[in-house]
């Protein structure tokens, strides 16, 4: 009875978090109005300029803070504006035409150097120079008014985005960017506790990282946008400070779940009672709860979800005071780590109690127009951003370049047939080569295969639609509703998106009154064609294979956590931003799992040897990075005392030793490391001591390197045998 409530209550606060009715009702309204206009004043072809420049902008989903925003409205108007220049100019000549093609192809892929939102802009310089370039002008007049139209667009999109932006809280991008780390770590926290009910399965290693990986991707996401860390924050600016504060608690209680899984690894679950083994689990699942009341609160501000979170936080402190009675009962094996769990809940309980204090401090988020100034609004155009983002944007060392080149050349070949063989309607070739192609050929299969099944569908059910009797003004609200749909689903199932485009620009056709039956047939021939080539151009135009980038994604890793061991125990003074060293070493191991993850989906037999040995070495990397961590935290909190050194540091210089051992072993996989060890060589210990725990954790960091050094010697001695 209650359960579309409970669907309706998840979407409203899946939106919270990730506002895609927003964006898709942004696209809606923006790309409909001005066929509405069109129809009434009988200026559909106009409108439909207006249209497309409304379209490709809202691809860009407005994320990071209100500058950020006006920035991507601004210079995508600009960058439609001048690549729509660029196709009509060429548009009468394909010796012109196929050139201009690979250029606005390569600068298609490098536009992916400036993550989701560069991605969107792609798309939009794609779509004005293909279709500006397949319809040319008659002349300079026809040419000068559709420039005037694709800026009037450009304004309108910018008009309504900014709309959108200055009625909303000014620091709510920022809290939702935090809300989505804490949401990301109840996922984490939930997967840890999994099994201790005793009635599924507890979750493997593999699922244990990807959440934790997902963790590691909304802060990445966070800083991305919001560059400021939590000790560079300005105190005078109380706001930004609370929320960089509030960000490291968020990254602190997650780094303690990981370490809580750790503990959780040397419990024999079997030898302990039902009663006890629950009373953990309770424990683990208040601590989850209060994370996911925390997400919600972060991002609403909401008074009962203030007081939902302290009651779930209360039921902690009773769990874990149950939990501290019944520790008598664990016997020797279990004692230690159980006891470790409940030191680790209760610093996660007031690392989010002050989390809820920063919030208070932080006070009234007040709506964007009330926050900024004019001054402060001119100043978000000053040219030194331009810069910045010009200098991402054409890094020629990223695999983007790759992908780029790739991709322009086979889009530059696509226009070039579907002119040459003057196919009518033929530029959706080259326009499905570049939308298809992805930087792996995984990727790129896949969104081969969602692409043509959306448009086959789309182009069906939208043939269906126009041949129904239709009310007025009812073919343009289904145009609205396919513009909402597209967007909503272009993140959770691209095929059912695919399949909103294609009905809308079915519709589209069709209330220009310019539909023919065949456009149907010509669109899913195109889009077959276009994906078949993209197949091919992944499979032979200067592939990225994983066989062979993968060993040299594994070295960076290994090298990264030895300058993470460095930064935590080979520094005369502690760093206050380790987190910065902690975030290097996890990204680093994240591009090596990512590529493993596509070298096992690669084309052709993969030699499983070498892949458990991967597997091995990648499982090694990430426990000797949460060992890291675990000795930083414990710097982190009040309660650190150093004991004595000796010890200590024998354990340290052997890890460094085996560090060392590891990396010169995989100089072969990646002779820069020579350069990078020598530059380390003299690198002196400083470190004043270790406390109790670090030390365990320090003995544990030895025995995964020594495992990692034999492992490395067992994959060389493999790879000197077997060649790819």
């Amino acid at each position: 009875m209650n359960h579309p409530f409970k669907q309706l209550h998840t979407l409203i606060q899946n939106e919270n978090f990730e506002p895609l009715f927003a964006w898709g009702l942004r696209m809606a309204i923006t790309a409909t109005v001005p066929i509405i206009w069109g129809v009434s004043n009988n200026r559909l072809q106009d409108a439909s300029w207006i249209t497309l420049v409304a379209e490709c902008l809202c691809w860009v989903e407005l994320k990071g803070s209100f500058a950020q925003r006006v920035r991507v409205l601004v210079g995508g108007a600009i960058l439609t504006f001048l690549f729509t220049a660029l196709g009509s100019t060429t548009s009468n000549s394909l010796w012109l035409s196929v050139p201009a093609m690979i250029l606005v192809g390569i600068i298609s892929g490098l536009f992916k150097n400036l993550g989701d939102r560069g991605a969107g802009l792609s798309v939009g310089v794609l779509v004005l120079f293909i279709i500006s370039n397949a319809y040319q002008p008659l002349d300079q007049k026809a040419m000068w008014e559709r420039l005037q139209l694709v800026a009037i667009g450009g304004a309108w999109t910018t008009f309504v985005g900014l709309f959108a932006s200055l009625l909303t809280p000014a620091q709510r991008p920022y809290r939702r960017s935090i809300a989505l780390i804490w949401r990301a770590t109840s996922n984490l926290a939930n997967a840890v506790l999994q099994g201790w009910d005793g009635k599924v399965a507890r979750s493997n290693i593999r699922e244990l990282y990807l959440k934790e990986k997902e963790v590691r991707s909304m802060l990445d996401n966070s800083f991305h946008f919001f560059e400021t860390m939590a000790h560079q924050a300005k105190k005078e600016d109380s706001i930004r400070f609370q929320l960089a504060q509030l960000r490291k608690v968020a990254a602190l209680v997650s780094a303690n779940i990981v370490t809580i899984s750790e503990e959780l690894e040397e419990v024999r679950i079997k030898e302990i009672p039902t009663e006890l083994r629950t009373k953990v689990h309770d424990a683990l699942r208040a601590l989850q709860q209060s994370i996911e009341r925390m997400s919600a609160f972060v991002v609403t501000l909401k008074g009962e979800e203030e007081l939902l979170i302290r009651s779930r936080l209360t039921r902690l402190t009773r769990m874990i005071v149950l939990l501290k009675d019944q520790k008598t009962h664990f016997d020797n094996t279990n004692h230690s780590p159980i006891s470790r769990i409940i030191l680790l809940l209760e610093r996660s309980q007031k690392l989010m109690e002050r989390g809820l204090e920063q919030l208070e401090t932080m006070g009234e988020d007040r709506p964007v127009f009330k926050s900024y100034s004019l001054m402060q609004t001119l100043w978000v155009l000053h040219p030194r951003y331009l810069f910045q983002n010009i200098k991402m944007l054409f890094n020629f060392k990223s695999n983007n370049a790759r992908y780029g080149l790739r991709s322009a050349l086979a889009a530059g070949f696509a226009l070039f047939l579907y002119q040459w063989f003057h196919i009518n309607h033929g530029y959706w070739l080259p326009f499905t080569v570049m939308i298809v192609m992805q930087p792996y050929f995984n990727a790129t299969w896949k969104k081969a295969i969602d692409r043509v099944v959306g448009t086959l569908t789309g182009g069906l059910v939208g043939g269906l639609l126009i041949r129904l009797p239709a009310a007025m003004y009812a073919k343009e609200l289904m145009l609205f509703l396919c513009f909402l749909f597209m967007v909503y689903f272009i993140r959770k199932r691209y095929s059912i998106a695919v399949f909103f485009i294609t009905v809308s620009l079915v519709l589209l056709f069709d209330v220009e009154e310019s539909f023919n039956p065949m456009l149907i047939g010509i669109r899913a021939a195109c889009t077959v064609s276009g994906a078949i080539l993209a197949i091919i151009a992944g499979f032979t135009l200067l592939p990225t294979w994983d066989r062979y980038s993968l060993p040299t994604l594994f070295a960076e890793a290994v090298y990264g956590n030895y300058e993470y061991f460095l930064a935590t125990l080979f520094v005369a003074k502690r760093p206050i931003s380790w987190t910065r060293n902690k975030r290097n070493a996890e990204s680093k191991n994240s591009n090596a799992f990512d590529s493993f993850t596509r070298y096992t989906e690669e084309p052709g037999k993969s030699d499983k040897k070498r892949v458990i040995a991967f597997f091995q070495l990648l499982n090694h990397n990430v426990r000797i990075t949460r060992e890291l961590t675990n000795i930083n935290l414990e710097f982190e909190h009040e309660s650190y005392i150093a004991e004595e050194y000796t010890e200590s540091k024998e354990t340290i210089e052997q890890c460094k030793e085996w560090f060392e051992k590891s990396l010169t072993l995989l100089q072969s996989l990646h002779p820069e490391l020579s350069v990078l060890l020598t530059s380390n060589k003299n690198t002196q210990q400083v470190i004043s001591g270790l406390s109790k725990e670090q030390q365990r954790y320090a003995s544990k960091l030895l025995i995964e390197l020594k495992a990692l050094h034999g492992d490395i010697s067992t994959y060389a001695n493999m790879s000197t045998q077997v060649t790819y």
